[in-house]
């Protein structure tokens, strides 16, 4: 069969129709690859639970050890951006590197949402409440064939990921070096709110390329062990959109 590419740009290198380890390296959340079965939404769903349930943990602790030991929620995120990028230009996935992304992910997270929390009580909340109405809003138009993925959306996404994170890292050397810091990140000013905004609306697209991807992957009846990236993918989406929902809303909080 042959292989079928994602849209999807967390997958730039990857598709589906054969196990993304084919050398049969243990799973750490089960021994999919010596189960022949096919994908199915309940093995997304499964693996998607679970990838979040080590997210929250690891945001937890994040959370916890952040006001004593700020540094470790900015090296997590730093960790956290380098795998993804690895992750995302392999050809394979390993469970192990995607669990390992989830627990870094999740610390720098939990940090960063207890400096936004500190500054703004509540926003946290209204953060994942957003971001929960902003999953379901997209799952509605995918089903409903409102929004669908195209090439074009993929680029778009992949463009603005990646303008977005080489903006970030300049804003911290910026910081770094000067104290000050980029306007058009961090600004309450209507063009920094602009640009939250439009940042938020491409991120959420982002849900749109990962339910093709896990739709197609189970038409083509691609293995079980895809069931990671789709999950993989949807923790990449949620994570965005989390963000960007926190910066919009501490933005209209200054």
């Amino acid at each position: 069969m042959a292989e079928l590419r994602s849209s999807n740009p967390v997958f730039r290198r990857g598709g589906f129709g054969a196990p993304a380890d084919p050398t049969g390296a243990p799973d750490p959340l089960g021994d999919l690859y010596t189960d022949p079965g096919r994908l199915s939404i309940d093995d997304v769903v499964v693996h998607t639970f679970g990838l979040f349930a080590v997210t929250a943990a690891a945001g937890a602790v994040g959370w916890a050890i952040a006001p004593g030991m700020p540094g470790v929620g900015f090296a997590a995120g730093l960790g956290a951006l380098g795998l993804s990028l690895f992750i995302a230009f392999r050809n394979a996935l390993r469970p192990a590197l995607i669990v390992v992304f989830a627990l870094l992910e999740g610390l720098f997270v939990g940090a960063i949402s207890r400096y936004y929390e500190n500054a703004y009580h509540g926003i946290v909340l209204q953060a994942l409440l957003g971001t929960g109405l902003v999953f379901v809003t997209m799952l509605g138009a995918y089903r409903l064939r409102i929004l669908r993925a195209t090439p074009r959306m993929a680029r778009v996404v992949f463009g603005t990921l990646m303008g977005v994170v080489a903006l970030g890292l300049v804003d911290l050397v910026v910081r770094v070096t000067t104290g000050s810091q980029l306007p058009i990140i961090n600004s309450g000013s209507t063009l920094g709110i602009i640009f939250s905004v439009v940042v938020l609306a491409v991120a959420s697209l982002q849900f749109i390329l990962d339910f093709d991807y896990i739709e197609r992957a189970i038409a083509a009846g691609a293995p079980r062990s895809d069931a990671w990236r789709a999950a993989y993918g949807l923790l990449v989406g949620f994570v965005w959109v989390y963000l960007e929902l926190l910066r919009l809303l501490g933005k209209l909080r200054q």
